[in-house]
Formats: C-alpha cells, sequence, structure tokens
C-alpha cells in the first residue's frame, strides 16, 4: 500500500515538473519574440567614413546624406518616407492659377479707379501697373488711354473678379490658365523634411567631434545641407505665394465708342451693315464740316482777293474799250 501511494506521488510530482518546464519555455519564447520586434535594426555604417563609425554607432536608425555620411534618427522616431510625407500633405492640389484680361471703357478715369477698389476690396494687391496716354482737355482732344495692370488676388476670390469685370467695363478678351505644381511642391516638401533631419544629425556628430580635420569635414557638409535647405524653403514660400495669390494681367483700353459683337444670322448682318453705312455718313458729314470750317478763313480771303481782281480787271477792260472807240473817231 505504501509502495503504492509513492508510486502516485512520484507521479505526481513528474507531472508538476512536465507542465512547469511547458510554461517556462513558452514564456521564453514569447519575451524572446517580443524583444526581437521592439528592437530596431541598425544599419551599418560605410567602411570609409571614420567620422561615421566613431560618432554614429549608438543611433537607432540612419539616413544617408549625398554626401556620404550616415546619421540616425532624433529620439529614436523613424523618419516617414517621401511617399508617406506626400500622402500625409496631399490635403489640395498645388495650382498657379493666372488669366488675362482686356477690357475697354468709355469712362477711363472711373474705371481704373473702381479696379483699384475692387482688388483692396478683395484683399489683393497691384504689383504693377502703367498708363500711357495724356488725359484729354476737351471730348474733342481725344487720346486713347491705355492702362495696364497685374493683379495678385487671392484664390478663392480670383473667380469672382472675373466675373465682375463684365460690369467694370466691356470684356473684349479673356484667358485663364493653371500650372499644377501639386507633385514638385510635395516632393520639395519631402526633400526639406529630409534635409532638416540630416542638419540635426551633423549638429549632434559635431558636439561629439574631437578631432580638427572630423570638425572640419562635418562643418563643411553643414555648410552644404544648409544652403540646400535655404533654397528648398525659398522655392516652397514663392509657390506658396503664387498658389495663395492668383495673378490677373489686365489691360484697359479708353474707347469713344464699345465695340458690339460679330453679327451671326443674315439679320443681324444686314442690320450691322446698315448701321455701318450710316455711321460712316455720319462720319464723312462730319469730316466734310470740319474741312470746311478750316478752309472757311483761307476761302473769304481768296474771295476778297478774286473781287479786287475782278473790279481792276473790269476797270481796265473799260478804258481799252474808251480809247478804241475815240481812236475810230
Amino acid at each position: 500500500m505504501f509502495l503504492k501511494n509513492k508510486k502516485r506521488l512520484l507521479n505526481f510530482v513528474l507531472v508538476i515538473l512536465l507542465f512547469t518546464l511547458i510554461i517556462s519555455g513558452c514564456s521564453s519564447k514569447g519575451v524572446s519574440e517580443s524583444k526581437s520586434m521592439e528592437s530596431p535594426s541598425i544599419s551599418t555604417p560605410p567602411s570609409g567614413s571614420g567620422i561615421q563609425s566613431k560618432y554614429t554607432n549608438d543611433m537607432s536608425d540612419t539616413v544617408k546624406d549625398e554626401g556620404g555620411f550616415n546619421f540616425g534618427e532624433a529620439n529614436g522616431e523613424p523618419e516617414q518616407s517621401i511617399e508617406n510625407t506626400r500622402t500625409q500633405s496631399s490635403l489640395g492640389r498645388k495650382i498657379i492659377r493666372s488669366a488675362n484680361v482686356e477690357l475697354e471703357t468709355k469712362e477711363f478715369d472711373k474705371t481704373v479707379n473702381i479696379i483699384t477698389e475692387k482688388t483692396n476690396f478683395l484683399g489683393g494687391y497691384i504689383e504693377g501697373s502703367s498708363i500711357t496716354g495724356g488725359r484729354p482737355v476737351n471730348k474733342e482732344d481725344f487720346r486713347n488711354r491705355v492702362a495696364s495692370f497685374k493683379l495678385r488676388i487671392p484664390e478663392e476670390s480670383f473667380d469672382k473678379l472675373l466675373l465682375d469685370f463684365n460690369d467694370i467695363g466691356n470684356v473684349i478678351n479673356i484667358r485663364r490658365g493653371g500650372d499644377d505644381i501639386t507633385s514638385q511642391y510635395f516632393d520639395s516638401e519631402a526633400r526639406l523634411k529630409s534635409l532638416t533631419i540630416q542638419e540635426e544629425r551633423l549638429l549632434d556628430i559635431l558636439r561629439k567631434a574631437d578631432k580638427i580635420e572630423d570638425i572640419i569635414n562635418l562643418e563643411r557638409e553643414l555648410s552644404n545641407v544648409r544652403y540646400q535647405i535655404e533654397s528648398y524653403t525659398g522655392t516652397l514660400r514663392k509657390w506658396d505665394n503664387l498658389v495663395s495669390y492668383s495673378t490677373i494681367d489686365l489691360i484697359v483700353y479708353e474707347v469713344r465708342e464699345i465695340s458690339e459683337p460679330d453679327p451671326v444670322t443674315l439679320g443681324d448682318r444686314i442690320v450691322d451693315g446698315f448701321k455701318k453705312s450710316i455711321k460712316v455718313m455720319v462720319n464723312l458729314g462730319k469730316e466734310l464740316l470740319v474741312s470746311v470750317a478750316v478752309l472757311l478763313p483761307v476761302l473769304f480771303i481768296l474771295a476778297i482777293i478774286g473781287l479786287v481782281a475782278y473790279y481792276i480787271f473790269k476797270k481796265v477792260v473799260k478804258k481799252r474799250v474808251k480809247k478804241i472807240d475815240k481812236d475810230e473817231e
């Protein structure tokens, strides 16, 4: 009986030991897998860079610069790829919108003032302007002035102002354009972010450098990275301005009469031809009256001279007739 109980106790102990071993094995395996997943791989620096091997062994990840230096990530945060950055930043298209507008007006000064006030009201500004031709002294002294404007208008007010030009004057030509720079913009933005990270890595490495040669090389590389950062920053600022403020090249012509649209139907063409004929006759009559008015003083003097000459000629002829009559007697 004692032996039987002893065997049962031994079997129970063996089962407990076996169960313990199984649990400990699974636990150690889970810990090992967890550690392998959490610890990131460290890129091996190029063998040719002495500075790299000395100062970057303690960094978690690396970003390779064009100059040959590899720099780890700040605070152990992995760098986002260009595609991920572009996806997160692509909230809208980057389009530079522009337009060329030509309009004519009979009230030149009023139209120019309205354009200036309208531009300021919409939050835009006049980048450049010019006016050719002098102010007319009177209605007859008509000089056909021309005004040129380069307007920068907020993108959201661009279409509204183009429609408002129909109320400001007679639009005779309008052309719209758009330059989609979305791809170039976000590529440059991603490159700028990468360069900024490289600059931080260089500064970290520079703080740890103790050799003059290493310091000189690092400062040279830092200067190159900063130059690229300034270049990309300036480009992005320029694009932001061009996208946010659309450009309108506007020309305003001063005219006596507003141009009418070309006729389309046969009836319109007949009516238009009749109106043009009447206008030609009226203009011809006006020009004739102007010519008579210009020549009137000259004609008056010529008439006086003619009368005097006729009087003298008549008197001379009369004397000759009397002389001939006396000779015959």
